[in-house]
């Protein structure tokens, strides 16, 4: 990066500092020399200059360009920032400050160069007196996202930090941000033109004001030059990329009143040598979250889809007809991470014949999906492509009794009756050689059959019980792929739906983002 480019960024506005009621910034006297700090004990000089941070090598100041150094002194005060004293130079010159005593911090910026309105910053932490000139790199400004919801625990219970009118402040640096009514409808409130401190110390605290009321949250925030970091009690996380899914266009969404669903299981293409998989030893981004910034779970299962790419699901809490996704890396404190929308069970990409699927109580939440492609020209009387069963209760996915080129189903109710059990569900002429789609959905007591996309059997079964007992389910002479096995919730069925025209919805939607 250029010189040129690296001097592009917008001033400081110290006009922040208002926000302090002891944070009135000393007159300028119209030299270099900025005034003498108040204190009781006899302090030193110490001069300040500036160096560039260009691709992370430090260069010191050139020639004198056009632009000005703004440097600002601060202490904390009863855990509090305070200005001390500000002086304002012209790029190249020294800013000298008098009497200088104990811990403090400078912050720098530099505005305008080049004709630029943009802006520098930096910061430094000094702890010690020894010290009789400072240099302070200045780099692209870092921004911050901080949770309006976020919590603390006191006495035991879990206590909201911030409100509307609230001002924040990053320890030492002067960047601060109130409290809006729109950040709390957002869920976040940004901190922008954050300095970077140079000497590898990290932003420890925010502070929180409002009118006489103030408190201080203990933080680590680790960020570098340009970095959007968003924080909460589950995330501490940097930005690298947005993808956008769209749900398919269909009439069922007209039908259900709202373009949107709940807990949509979707596979997202990852290609090797891209920016969505970043080789770093054995290590590739694949960690999302929502605009809620809801963290996606996955990706547990993926399969290759050719030499330089592979698919990964996920699970998206709630789709809307466009769902923007954010990429990042970072923290997590999994502890406080719901799992409610994780709804897979079991997945196995390599086609599958003759074998015990799964052991897993794939039905303890009396909701039980099966999905998989296939592909079939023909298929013994007696063929199966899935079979579950124990005590009468169970079902099958096989060729249909009296036509060869036609799958059904059938379901084992445990009432033993010869008449029900020979019913044949979702009949559909689908061995014809083409690559097809099936899903197969009991939840509750109602059974759902989609074959590429578009459900084909809806109905209510007559059951003695739900399918608690099944654990055991194979896989028959026909090979299937692709086989997932997953579960809804009530989000599938609200309480408003007269029919079922939401899960409907769902398994044309999930159908559509794969094919």
């Amino acid at each position: 990066m250029t010189r040129r480019e690296m001097t592009k960024f917008a001033t400081l506005a110290f006009s922040m500092a208002t926000l302090f009621s002891a944070c009135a910034i000393p007159e300028d006297n119209g030299t270099s020399t900025a005034g003498v700090l108040t204190e009781t004990e006899s302090g030193h000089t110490v001069a300040f200059a500036i160096e560039e941070d260009l691709d992370h090598v430090m260069v010191p100041m050139s020639a004198k360009k056009s632009g000005t150094v703004q440097f600002a002194l601060t202490k904390i005060v009863d855990g509090k920032t305070k200005l001390m004293d500000s002086a304002t130079v012209e790029y190249g010159d020294y800013a000298v400050f008098e009497d200088i005593t104990g811990a403090y911090s400078v912050v720098a910026t530099v505005t305008g160069m080049d004709g630029e309105k943009d802006t520098l910053y930096g910061a430094d932490i000094l702890k010690r007196n020894d010290v009789d000139t400072v240099v302070v790199g200045v780099r692209k400004p870092a921004t911050l996202q901080i949770s309006t919801d976020y919590k603390i625990w006191e006495n035991s219970d879990s206590v909201s930090v911030f409100a509307k009118g609230d001002t924040l402040c990053i320890t030492g640096t002067l960047a601060c941000k109130q409290v809006t009514k729109e950040d709390i409808k957002q869920g976040y409130a940004t901190l922008g033109n954050i300095p970077l401190f140079n000497n590898g110390d990290v932003a420890k605290q925010i502070e929180i004001s409002n009118g006489e009321d103030f408190r201080a949250v203990g933080v680590t925030l680790n960020l570098n030059a340009g970095d959007t970091l968003f924080v909460d009690n589950v995330l501490s996380i940097k930005h690298l990329y947005d993808i956008e899914l769209t749900l398919p266009k269909s009439d069922l969404f007209d039908s259900l009143g709202e373009y949107s669903l709940d807990s949509l299981i979707v596979p997202i293409h990852f290609w090797y040598n891209s920016k969505s998989y970043i080789r770093s030893a054995s290590y590739y981004t694949d960690k999302f979250i929502d605009a809620q910034k809801n963290i996606l779970l996955g990706p547990r299962y993926s399969r290759m889809f050719a030499e330089d790419s592979f698919y990964a699901w996920y699970v998206i809490p709630k789709m809307d007809s466009i769902t923007m996704l954010t990429a990042f890396e970072g923290d997590i404190n999994w502890d406080n991470v719901p799992s409610s929308y994780d709804r897979i069970r079991e997945f196995v990409s390599e086609p599958v014949t003759d074998s015990l699927l799964t052991t897993r109580k794939v039905f303890t939440d009396s909701s039980f999906a099966l999905s998989f492609w296939f592909e079939l020209d023909n298929l013994e009387k007696d063929g199966r492509l899935f079979y579950s069963g124990t005590d009468s209760l169970g079902f099958e996915i096989r060729r249909c009794e009296k036509d060869s080129t036609a799958l059904c189903a059938r379901i084992y109710n445990g009432i033993d009756t010869v008449s029900t059990d020979s019913i044949e569900y979702g009949k559909a002429s689908v061995i014809d050689g083409k690559r097809h789609h099936y899903s197969f959905v009991i939840h509750k007591k109602h059974l759902t059959i989609a074959i590429d996309g578009e459900t084909v059997r809806d109905t209510d079964l007559k059951l003695s019980t739900e399918f608690f007992k099944l654990e055991e389910i194979y896989t028959g002479s026909a090979p299937a792929q692709d086989v997932m096995l997953y579960s809804f919730g009530d989000f599938i069925k609200h309480k408003k739906d007269k029919n079922w025209t939401r899960l409907k919805a769902w398994l044309y939607a999930f159908y559509e983002m794969q094919k």
